[in-house]
C-alpha cells in the first residue's frame, strides 16, 4: 500500500488548510484594527505590509469613486456665474479705473463649465487615492523610522513600512464610511465633502491654537496613533509606553505645524 502511495508522489495540501491560512491572513488586519496589542506586533515583526497597504488604497479608491458619482458642482458654477451687483459709484468719483462687468455665460457655457469642473474633480480625487495614499503611507513609514532611531530603537525599513501600513488602516475605515455616506445622497457639493464623516471633537478651548489642534484631530487619527505606537514598539524593539509617548508627541507636533501653516 505504501508503494502505491509513493507512486503518486507527495500528498497535496488540503484545501481546507489553504482556506484557513487565507482566512487567517485576511483576518490579521481586522485583528490589528480592533485588538492592536495582539494583532499589530505579529504583522510588524514579520514585515507584512502589502495587504494592509492594499486595503487602505482600495478603500480610498472606493471613496473616490463614490464621490465622483455624487459630486455636483452645478450650484457652485451657477452661483459664480450669477455674481453680485457691482458696487455703486460714489458721487463725483472717477470711473476711469473701473472694470467692466463680467459677461454672463450662456446656459451652454455653464453646462460646459460644469462638465469641466466635474472632470477635474474626478481626476483629483482619483490621483489623491491612487498616488497620494501610498505616498502618505511612505511618509508615515519614514517618520516612524526616524522616530524609532531618535528614541533609541533600531527599526528596519520593512518594519517601519509595516507599522505605517497597519497604522493607516483607520484611514480605510474612514474612506469606507465616506463612500457609504456619499452613495446615500443624491448630490454632494465639493464644499460639503468634509462633513460626510463625523468623528471630530468639539472644542470649547478659548485659545485659538489649541482650538485648531482639537479641531484637526478626530477619532480616526487617534486610532491611527494607537496602532502606530504598537507598530513602532514592535519595529524598533522599544517599550510600548515609550513608543506611545513618542508617537503622540510626534502627532501633536505635526498638528501644530499644520495648524500654524493654515493661519
Amino acid at each position: 500500500m505504501s508503494d502505491l502511495e509513493d507512486s503518486f508522489g507527495p500528498a497535496r495540501p488540503d484545501a481546507s488548510d489553504r482556506g484557513r491560512r487565507t482566512a487567517s491572513a485576511v483576518a490579521a488586519p481586522l485583528r490589528a484594527l480592533f485588538v492592536p496589542d495582539r494583532g499589530v506586533p505579529p504583522l510588524v515583526a514579520a514585515g507584512r505590509f502589502r495587504l494592509a497597504m492594499a486595503i487602505v488604497v482600495v478603500a480610498a479608491l472606493l471613496a473616490a469613486a463614490a464621490l465622483s458619482l455624487r459630486v455636483d458642482v452645478g450650484p457652485q458654477v451657477r452661483s459664480e456665474n450669477a455674481g453680485g451687483p457691482p458696487p455703486a459709484a460714489q458721487p463725483g468719483a472717477s470711473n476711469a479705473g473701473a472694470q467692466p462687468p463680467e459677461e454672463v455665460k450662456t446656459d451652454r457655457e455653464i453646462a460646459e463649465e460644469i462638465g469641466k469642473q466635474t472632470a477635474v474633480f474626478r481626476v483629483k480625487v482619483a490621483l489623491a487615492a491612487a498616488l497620494g495614499t501610498p505616498a502618505r503611507i511612505l511618509l508615515l513609514a519614514l517618520g516612524l523610522f526616524l522616530l524609532g532611531r531618535f528614541v533609541g530603537g533600531r527599526p528596519s525599513t520593512r518594519g517601519a513600512l509595516a507599522a505605517a501600513s497597519v497604522g493607516a488602516l483607520p484611514w480605510a475605515v474612514r474612506s469606507l464610511i465616506a463612500a457609504a455616506a456619499a452613495l446615500r445622497q443624491d448630490a454632494i457639493a465639493p464644499a460639503d465633502l468634509g462633513a460626510l464623516v463625523a468623528g471630530g471633537f468639539a472644542s470649547t478651548v478659548g485659545h485659538p491654537l489649541l482650538a485648531r489642534l482639537f479641531g484637526s484631530a478626530d477619532l480616526f487619527s487617534l486610532w491611527s496613533v494607537v496602532l502606530c505606537a504598537f507598530g513602532l514598539s514592535a519595529a524598533a524593539s522599544i517599550g510600548r509606553v515609550r513608543s506611545l509617548v513618542a508617537v503622540t508627541i510626534g502627532f501633536v507636533l505635526i498638528l501644530m505645524i499644520s495648524s500654524l501653516g493654515a493661519r
